[in-house]
């Protein structure tokens, strides 16, 4: 049975608690929760019959096979590398820590010295195998369409009131830029396009709806005259994150892969 750690216990890792709670990691055995604010890890370890952690180092001293990292950006780079170091695989939802290329490598030759490895939860948007292949393939075009309410870009620079009151192309550009601009609110574009052609080709365009509840999630991706593929995914709440690790850990030990 491998053993697994949270880092993050709020709404997504809650979602994990919860399957994790119905039997459906069967697999798994949650050993351990941390939480920067600690009181949010005792109140999920207590639900789970895990040991709360007062510092990531004392989860590390655990020894997970699994690190569930439900945090954000900045966070998951403080810990990522030593994450791997001490021989835990990591599964990540903030893949904006992803994003800039010198760390990306970085944290590749770690997993190759330290024979661990980094997951992608899919998250927002599905589709990696499809991406993985029309990539391989010889893709030329990768574009994420993101529409979300003006509320979603609340704490970055491109808000401004009058999002409210009609239809706003707030953003378009390639992913390595988009990320400067929304550090914690484009994992789904990173995602995109580490999975696909690359931050610096990869495309992202962001408009705000008056109104508009959630996000939709547009992928495009084009190999010519070949393939033209296009992933489209509405979420009402970021619920499906969680429930995708979920799914995520499910295949790792599948006998049949999906």
């Amino acid at each position: 049975m491998k053993t697994i750690g949270l880092f993050g216990c709020g709404y997504l890792n809650s979602i994990v608690a919860e399957c994790y709670n119905k039997g459906m990691l069967e697999n798994y055995k949650i050993v351990g929760c941390y939480s920067r604010t600690f009181q949010h890890a005792q109140d999920l370890a207590n639900k789970i019959g895990a040991c709360a952690c007062q510092t990531y180092q004392a989860l590390l001293a655990l020894h997970p096979d699994f690190i569930l990292e439900a945090a954000n950006p900045m966070a998951t780079k403080e810990i990522l590398l030593q994450t791997l170091q001490n021989g835990c695989n990591i599964i990540l939802l903030s893949i904006g820590a992803l994003a800039e290329k010198e760390f990306y490598e970085k944290v590749k030759t770690c997993c190759q010295q330290n024979h661990t490895k980094v997951y992608l939860a899919s998250g927002a948007i599905g589709g990696f195998d499809v991406l993985r292949t029309a990539t391989i393939m010889g893709a030329t075009t990768s574009h994420l369409i993101n529409t979300k309410g003006p509320q979603g870009l609340l704490g970055t620079s491109l808000f401004n009131e009058q999002m409210f009151l009609a239809d706003t192309l707030t953003f378009h550009g390639k992913a390595i830029d988009a990320i400067q601009v929304m550090p914690t609110k484009i994992n789904v574009g990173v995602a995109t396009a580490l999975t696909s052609i690359g931050m610096d080709k990869a495309e992202i365009t962001v408009q705000t709806k008056p109104g508009f509840v959630g996000d939709d999630q547009r992928i495009e991706i084009e190999v010519p005259g070949e393939v033209k593929a296009v992933i489209d995914i509405y979420s009402r709440t970021s619920a499906i994150a969680g429930y995708s690790v979920v799914a995520l850990l499910q295949r790792l030990a599948a006998d049949i892969v999906f």
